[in-house]
């Protein structure tokens, strides 16, 4: 595989349509269906897997709860008001075709003209399966943590295994990493646990990537799946982002939050033996004096 298929590119925020046409034909290449919409939000360009998955006729768009999804809710829709990006939102589609809902992880991107107006606003649909069980779990178990904001442990574990998965069939590499906020029941028993998860929340995903994926797992611990990159070029942002943290963690008259955590590369193993992998790099971290992350040098 070349260097250049083994990371999924963004499109570049000001691309054309030749740039968006080339994109999706990568995307293709991964079973990733893009939908490009006009600046008025009507339909201008899909590639083969989009046209696949959503048929000829108007297919009907489902949230997690299984009722049909509101307009205002739709991915593109809610770029086109905000002009922001929407990451990794499980949506379901039903075509005329069929009566079974298709679940997916839906992604939206705004792409500017040179003047800074909307130009086109791109809809990338990941087929997942595992997201039935989300949505059947859904009033049992929510996608999202209540205190943090970020992904349930149960959650994150499905799209570690659907990011498994992806990995063994196209050959696309990604990083995961393990971490814990140091000195965890000290800090809650100053600030309150609510406070500080969503304190730590806030700092690890203001520092990561737009399409990277990050859960609760454990009392003080997150799980972040970093697609496409391999662990040297994910140890370069994650130890800017543990940088960060112990910088930024003091704003607003708090105590300096820092943490620790093992940094790894999916290697084909099954999900038990990656976490357990992890688990031993972040305990080698604390054991170094916290405020570290250790990385598995096997994979160098």
């Amino acid at each position: 595989m070349s260097a250049s298929l083994q990371r999924l590119p963004l499109v570049d925020l000001r691309a054309d349509d030749a740039e968006i046409e080339h994109y999706a034909a990568l995307l293709d290449s991964l079973s990733v269906a893009l939908i490009a919409f006009a600046a008025d939000r009507t339909p201008h360009q899909h590639n083969a897997c989009a046209e696949e998955l959503l048929g000829d006729g108007t297919p009907e768009w489902i949230d997690e709860n299984g009722r049909p999804l509101r307009d205002a809710e739709r991915p593109e829709l809610q770029v086109h008001a905000t002009l922001r990006p929407v990451h990794q939102r499980a949506v379901g589609i039903r075509t005329q075709a069929t009566a079974a809902v298709i679940w997916c992880r839906a992604s939206a991107f705004p792409v500017f003209a040179a003047d800074g107006s909307l130009r086109r606003i791109l809809l990338l649909l990941a087929e997942g399966p595992q997201h039935g069980r989300i949505a059947g779990d859904r009033h049992h178990l929510p996608a999202h943590d209540p205190h943090s904001e970020v992904f349930t442990q149960r959650h994150i574990d499905i799209l570690l295994d659907e990011e498994s998965r992806r990995a063994q069939r196209y050959g696309t590499p990604f990083a995961v990493a393990l971490i814990a906020i140091d000195d965890f029941a000290t800090r809650c028993q100053a600030e309150g646990e609510e406070r500080v998860l969503a304190r730590a929340a806030h700092l690890l995903c203001r520092s990561l990537r737009e399409f990277d994926m990050i859960g609760r797992h454990g009392a003080d611990r997150f799980l972040i799946i970093l697609p496409n990159v391999r662990v040297n070029e994910a140890m370069v942002g994650l130890e800017r982002l543990r940088e960060t943290i112990e910088a930024g963690s003091t704003q607003g008259g708090n105590a300096g939050m820092t943490i620790s955590g093992g940094v790894s590369e999916y290697s084909g193993e099954d999900q038990p033996a990656l976490i357990k992998r992890l688990e031993s790099l972040l305990a080698s971290a604390r054991d170094s004096g916290c405020n570290r992350l250790c990385v598995d040098l096997d994979l160098f």
